[in-house]
């Protein structure tokens, strides 16, 4: 029995591709159907034989196309997957399904209150008692530049700023009009979006601790 206050141990997985050994979160786990398809798992809940890969993006993409990753999967399964079985737009499925795994979390933290959408709203939950530590901040992708950085300073330059979805999807996500600007505060919840958020981010070119595109040196 673990003890009440033991750290709960992190669950680690081999990439198939690259070999490197990571937290489960930094990852994405792909299963082989019933129908001999490889499918993307991003819950790592679908039933029946499966593998992990790093979520890059490009590297993925790479491997999809050049038959890497049917060789990887074969050698993870010992057993023959052939090039076909793994669609070519595997890195696309991902996206989609951990894009709406996000979405769909933001949801929950906003009925949670743990969400806070507005620009006025936002600055006053900065300063009231008891509301919890800022976690992330949502930037729509396509809201103003000056409005961004009014909103990065009022809640400081140490929480990241996030900028995947524009404001029709994340109005549509929290089911209010017009949404440019959403503070995440922290739960557990919130610490499962971020999981999903890196992931996201990654599989995109983008670093998950500064939410700035590899290799921008600006």
């Amino acid at each position: 029995m673990r003890r009440m206050f033991e750290e709960p141990k992190v669950r680690e997985r081999r990439c198939i591709l690259n070999h490197e050994v990571k937290p489960e979160e930094a990852l994405v786990r792909l299963a082989l159907g019933p129908d001999g398809m490889i499918v993307p798992d991003v819950a790592a809940r679908l039933p029946g034989r499966g593998m992990w890969v790093s979520v890059d993006g490009d590297a993925l993409r790479a491997a999809v196309k050049d038959g890497k990753l049917a060789k990887a999967a074969s050698r993870s399964l010992k057993a023959t997957v052939r090039k076909e079985a793994v669609p070519e737009d595997l890195v696309d499925l991902i996206d989609r399904l951990l894009s709406r795994r996000c979405l769909d979390r933001l949801g929950l933290e906003k009925r949670a209150g743990n969400l806070v959408t507005g620009f006025d709203k936002i600055k006053i939950a900065l300063t009231k008692k008891g509301a919890g530590k800022p976690a992330l901040l949502f930037a729509a992708s396509d809201g103003a530049d000056d409005g961004r950085r009014k909103i990065k300073a009022a809640v400081g330059t140490d929480v990241p700023v996030v900028s995947l979805f524009d404001r029709e999807v994340l109005s549509k996500a929290l089911g209010r009009e017009n949404v440019v600007h959403a503070l995440l505060l922290s739960s557990g919840g919130a610490e499962k979006l971020k999981a999903d958020i890196g992931r996201l981010l990654s599989l995109r070119g983008y670093d998950p601790q500064t939410c700035e595109a590899q290799g921008n040196e600006e």
